[in-house]
Formats: structure tokens, sequence, C-alpha cells
């Protein structure tokens, strides 16, 4: 028996060897035809449904919006806004402003963050007399937070049958008084879009898809309403949201970001493609243009939709100098791109031979989803240069960018 596996052995295992190295490659090669390649430009033959998220602005310490925390003398913006450092509280024509410029840039709705009635509220009433006179200005699209209800200490909110029913209430609330008025941005079938955030908390919230029924089945809303999921900043996949390949839901959980996410949404998108990826920065546009399609790809089966997201620029260094995420650069009269802040200012983007802006835009439009919205992030955040309002450096430019690049000329 032994000289028989010896025999065995002399025949059997070099030809399993010589199999293997057959079969092995000597040098690994990247298919770099898959993620690296060149976005073609995307023709406007249908007007795209334009979304901006939109932030209120106030001069006041405590909120750490126009200054660092008590210290004035250091500005926490890039560039310079034309219209200076306002505070919506003080002018009520800030917004009329801004509903103008939206008009200009072909904007359809501005996203506005709403956590518990206040001063939110009043510009909500200023915003509904603004588009009563012109209807030709952006709507608007309710950001709902239910951070402001949640309990201190390690109980749930879910756990509270008394902070359930007044978020609930709350919510029947903006619906009633916004989402259904005229000035409230709707789908085609009539259905009224909100935005729904900070829902990754799980010890507030265990059980987002009970949370979520909750909340849409009141008598008042009766499931009549198109839910966008905000998922944040990031290049996540699907599967990191609880995507399963087999039924769509409940995927793995070890490690995951929020494991029951895709159930109770109707749509998905994140709020910053900035990273610090060497790789991502090198084939950023294809990189983004797989992960946005890989996500349409999957909710498209569940009837569900991925919303793509884009952003006119990103500079963060004169809010975190020893930042080390990658620009997303701006474009100035056709000579190249450039970001604006002091210590930027070292990186030579004479390059760059086209718009980046453009090329997002290309990517976002080769990704839409039924409901043709495409979210670019965002209006007002001069914070990390994000922001699409006018500047001194760049004037209404990118206001004209962004009507060119998704509105039928």
């Amino acid at each position: 028996m032994k000289k028989v596996i010896t025999i065995f052995s002399i025949f059997f295992l070099p030809a399993i060897f010589f199999v293997a190295c057959e079969d092995r490659p000597d040098v690994y090669e990247f298919p770099a035809d898959k993620y690296v390649y060149e976005i073609p430009d995307v023709p406007v033959t249908e007007d795209y449904v334009v979304g901006v998220a939109y932030e209120t602005k106030y001069r006041d310490t405590l909120y750490h919006v126009w200054y660092d925390n008590g210290k004035k003398a250091n500005a926490l913006y890039t560039g310079t806004p034309v219209l200076g450092e306002y505070d919506h509280r003080e002018d009520p024509d800030v917004l009329r402003q801004h509903l103008d410029w939206g008009k200009e840039a072909g904007i359809d709705f501005f996203v506005l963050s709403w956590g518990g009635h206040g001063m939110n509220d009043t510009i909500l009433m200023n915003w509904e007399k603004l588009y009563a006179q012109d209807p030709a200005r952006p709507k608007v699209v309710i950001r709902f937070d239910p951070g402001y209800r949640f309990r201190s200490g390690k109980d749930s909110l879910q756990l509270s049958p008394l902070h359930m029913d007044s978020l609930r209430y709350d919510l029947d609330s903006v619906y009633t008084h916004v989402m259904k008025h005229d000035f409230a941005y709707k789908k085609a079938d009539g259905k009224p879009v909100m935005v729904f955030c900070n829902f990754t908390n799980t010890s507030q919230v265990p059980r987002i898809n009970d949370f979520i029924s909750f909340l849409k089945g009141s008598e008042t809303i009766h499931n009549h309403i198109w839910l966008m999921a905000e998922l944040g900043g990031g290049w996540k996949s699907p599967e990191q949201w609880g995507y399963n390949a087999v039924n769509g839901y409940n995927g793995p959980t070890n490690g995951y970001v929020r494991p029951d996410s895709i159930k109770p949404f109707d749509a998905f998108f994140i709020t910053d493609i900035s990273h610090n990826s060497y790789d991502r920065y090198y084939s950023q546009y294809s990189y983004l243009d797989y992960n946005y399609r890989y996500w349409q790809e999957r909710m498209k089966p569940l009837g569900k939709e991925y919303i793509p997201t884009v952003q006119p620029g990103f500079d963060d260094r004169v809010n975190t100098p020893a930042s080390d995420r990658f620009f997303i650069p701006r474009w100035k009269d056709d000579t190249g791109a450039y970001a604006i802040s002091d210590i930027s200012s070292q990186y030579n983007f004479s390059s760059f031979t086209e718009n980046p802006y453009k090329k997002w835009a290309n990517v976002a439009k080769r990704n839409v989803g039924e409901s043709r919205i495409v979210m670019i992030y965002n209006w007002n955040d001069f914070g990390s240069g994000r922001n699409l309002e006018p500047t001194e450096e760049f004037g209404a430019d990118y206001l004209q960018y962004t009507r060119q690049f998704f509105k039928k000329q």
C-alpha cells in the first residue's frame, strides 16, 4: 500500500504543480479598462432635475458658521460671498436673492434642514410668499432630522411612545403645512419629496424599518411620500448599507455602516465626493462613475433609485490646514483649474484642460435614475469650498455652468 501511494505521489503531485504553475500568470495585470476610462460628454436632450443642499447662515459664534469659535479674526470660509456674511434671521432679502440666483442656475429645488419648529419655519413662510410671486424660483425639499427628539442616556427613541408620537406629529405638521403646498417639490405622480437624515444612530433608532414605517404610515401621510436617504459622505457600496444580492435586503451586518437601510427608502445619495485616496484621485471620474452605476444597477430591480451627487469644487484648507483630502479645483476664464484658499495656491492645476465641474456633471448624467434628479452639494458651504453661491472670485460663473450642464439650451 505504501508503495502504491509513493508511485501515485510521484506522478500525480507534480501534475498538480504543473497545472497550477501553468494557470498562474507571470505578472498580475490590473484590468485598467474596467476601472480607468474617459468619461464622454453627455449632451442634454432633456432637462435634468437639479437639487441643491441649502444651509441657513447666522453671524453667531454659537453656530460656528462664519467664524471660528470666538476667534473672529480667523474667517472660516473659502472665497468671498457676494452678499457678505449674511444672516437669515436679520435680512429676509437674502432668501429672495438666493432663489433668484437659483432660478438663474436652473435649480429645481433647494434642500432645507428642519429639526423642530423654530427659525426655519419663518424662512419657509417667506419662501412660500416668494415662490407665489414667481413660480420659476426653486421649490423646497425638507431635510427631516429626527435628532432633536433623540433622548439622553441609553434609552432609544423607539422605546419612548411619547417621543415617537411627538416626532410623528411634527412630521405630519411639516407634511401638511409645507410639503403639500405648491412651493414644495413633488414627483410627477404628485408625491412630495423629502430627505431623511441622521438615522445611523443605532442606539436611538435600532430598527430603522419599523421607525420609517411608523412615520410614513400616519393618517396624514399615509405613505404618500417619496423618501430619499442621506447616506453622508464617502463612496460606500450598497452592501455596506444592507443590500443583499439574493433578496435585496438584510445583508451582512458585521462591521457595516447600517445593515438595514435599503428597505424603507425610495432613493439614496451621498453628501460628499471628496476623498484622501490617491487611487481615487488618479481615476476619480471613472471610479465614481463605476460606483454610481453599481448602485443604480442594484437598486433598479428593487424599484429604488440612486441619486448621483456632484460638487462645484472642494478646498477645505482654510478650515483644516492639515487636511489630506484632495482638492476639487475650480475653473476660471478657460485658463486652467485652481483652488482659491491661500494655502492651496502652491498647487499648479494648469494641466487641466477641461472644467472639472463639467466632468463631474457628465458622470452624474450617465447615472441618473428615473426621476432624473442630480444632487449638488452644496449652495453655501463656504467652509470647504463646495459652494455654488456666487463669490467675488468667480461671480455667477457656476450658476451658468449648472444651467449649461443640466438644462436643455
